[in-house]
């Protein structure tokens, strides 16, 4: 809205300037250790999970290998249980093959009634040792057997034995095999669970990462803008440094012309002063002249009717003295500016020059914005400040950001607006002022950087802005 500056002290400026530009380097620091920190714990949480996951694949790899025992002794005991199934097999057959026989035997010695025919071979001996012999014989036969029936038994229980020998070693086994294969799943799935917090905590340290490169983006953008403010802040100074000298020139010229046009005026006033006493003189003595001439053909009758007169007087009239009343000439004003084509004057008499025109603009102390809506015309402190159109004051006071300051409204629908003056404007609100009044001093009060006018037009108050330099013929 109002582009405002204050020139008290460049330095001060400066520092103001700097304060907010440094207070958010600052904060944008702060910013950045906390990201550091955040990503140190980042990583040496991802280290504590890669050392855990390394223990688990340490564990893995453990049972891996006891698995790989586990099967090669499964296969050793499958091969045994192999053997023993064909031992079991070969046992099998003799084991039916001796139940034939047995069931042969058997029916044999029920259908020859053995005793029988055992006492029959006995009697029928023709001697005692052929008797002996059939006997042994006999009981050859019997005790074969029951040597088969013996045999038998033992090698069903031994059958018997190594059917359930095979049936335990394939159980433990097969219980073991299947506890590994569980071990080994679970230390599989947290050693993929360690992977997905490996990758989420670098993720995350990524996510850390990215932010921390966008706060030091901010900080560099946030720095780099200050240098441009700084920059634009100097330029700005020296604009209006060359601006003071050019005013002060002006102003020094326009009073040695005032001055000799007051010198002029002074010289012309005492010839013409001069002129008129002489001229007063000069009428004195002719009427001085007159009057002796006449006193004199007075006494030339006199003597002409009177006796002769010894040693007449002559009455002498004395010359007026000259007149000393010799008051001072005027001194003259400097007229005001002629007004332009559009109704308006200029709001200096010193002339304007202009250091910073209406529109966008670097903003010098970061509070007014980049939008300038009025112009700055420099000037030595002091500097008679004009209306530039008749009008009436409708505001005229102090305000933090324009000073003193006087608002103008006129005729046309125009708003004219007056900004930093020195001291207290000369005028108040509702009162009428002409064209050419002055109404106040050039100053820095308010939001500014060094002596000037912020001169500004408007279509209504404080708002509306419009370019002042056409309706100024500038």
């Amino acid at each position: 809205m109002i582009k405002l500056k204050k020139y008290t002290a460049l330095a001060l400026c400066a520092l103001t300037l700097g304060a907010p530009l440094s207070a958010s380097a600052d904060e944008f620091d702060q910013k950045i250790a906390e990201q550091d920190e955040k990503i140190e714990g980042l990583q040496q949480t991802a280290q504590s999970v890669e050392s855990q996951k390394a223990a688990l694949e340490q564990e893995v790899a453990a049972v891996e290998t006891e698995v790989t025992n586990v099967l090669t002794q499964k296969t050793q005991e499958e091969q045994k249980v192999s053997e023993l199934t064909a031992k079991i097999q070969e046992l099998q057959a003799k084991i039916e093959k001796r139940e034939q026989q047995l069931k042969e035997q058997a029916r044999n010695v029920q259908t020859s009634n053995t005793a029988t025919n055992l006492v029959t071979t006995v009697m029928e001996a023709k001697s005692i040792s052929e008797a002996v012999e059939k006997t042994m014989a006999v009981s050859t036969i019997l005790s074969a057997s029951k040597e088969a029936m013996e045999q038998q038994s033992n090698d069903k229980a031994e059958l018997e034995a190594l059917q359930q020998e095979s049936q335990q070693r394939l159980a433990v086994i097969t219980e073991k095999t299947e506890e590994l294969k569980a071990k080994q799943e679970q230390l599989v799935n947290a050693k993929l669970d360690q992977q997905v917090k490996v990758n989420e905590i670098q993720a995350s340290i990524a996510t850390e990462s990215a932010q921390k490169d966008k706060f030091q983006q901010q900080k560099e953008d946030a720095e780099k803008k200050r240098q441009e403010a700084l920059k634009a802040l100097e330029e700005q100074k020296q604009k209006e440094a060359h601006a003071r000298e050019q005013a002060q020139a002006e102003a020094e010229k326009q009073a040695q012309i005032a001055a000799e046009q007051a010198q002029k005026a002074l010289d012309a006033a005492a010839a013409e002063q001069a002129a008129a006493e002489s001229a007063e003189q000069k009428a004195q003595a002719e009427i001085v002249a007159l009057e002796a001439q006449k006193q004199a053909e007075q006494a030339k009758q006199q003597e002409q009717q009177a006796p002769t007169v010894t040693n007449p007087e002559v009455t002498q009239v004395p010359t007026p003295a000259p007149a000393t009343n010799n008051p001072a000439a005027p001194v003259a004003e400097t007229p005001a500016p002629a007004a332009t084509s559009s109704g308006w004057g200029s709001p200096l008499a010193t002339g304007l020059i202009v250091t910073s025109p209406f529109g966008p603009r670097v903003d010098p102390t970061g509070l007014s914005g980049t939008q300038h809506d009025g112009i700055d015309f420099a000037g030595a402190a002091g500097t008679s400040i004009l209306a530039a159109k008749a009008g009436t004051v409708v505001e005229a006071g102090f305000h933090w950001s324009a000073g003193n300051y006087v608002i103008i409204q006129h005729s046309d629908g125009y708003y004219s607006y007056y900004m930093h003056m020195i001291s207290t404007p000369n005028c108040g609100v509702g009162q009428q002022v002409g064209q050419g009044q002055v109404i106040g001093g050039m100053g820095t009060t308010g939001n500014s950087t060094g002596v000037h006018l912020h001169f500004g037009v408007s279509t209504a108050v404080w708002s509306g802005f419009v370019n002042p330099a056409p309706l100024l013929g500038i």
